[in-house]
């Protein structure tokens, strides 16, 4: 799953509304781990503590949750739910009001 071959796409609302520097952050944090992620539905939660950016990402199958600290140069930190999907045949990043 989340072969680096893969096309990869995203909703309208995401390329309007997220900034490079997270999604950038998400792509290269797939890349980096894609053995790890062994279910279809990857979630992304950004939350700000200590004005800082932070994320859990976690998968339900099987169950796994990660915390890291990501490091913003321009972007101010958010507080959003990124989905990210492997389709098959390509990956879709996507807000879950999206879906």
């Amino acid at each position: 799953m989340f072969e680096r071959y893969k096309p990869r796409y995203m909703t309208r609302a995401v390329a309007d509304t997220l900034s490079e520097e997270h999604l950038q952050f998400i792509l290269r944090y797939v890349d980096e781990r894609n053995e790890q992620m062994t279910d279809y539905l990857q979630v992304f939660e950004f939350y700000v503590e200590n004005h800082e950016q932070w994320l859990v990402q976690r998968q339900e199958q099987p169950e796994r949750e990660t915390t890291v600290f990501v490091p913003l140069e321009k972007a101010l930190p958010i507080e959003q739910t990124v989905w990210v999907m492997d389709q098959q045949d390509y990956v879709i990043v996507l807000f879950p009001s999206c879906y």
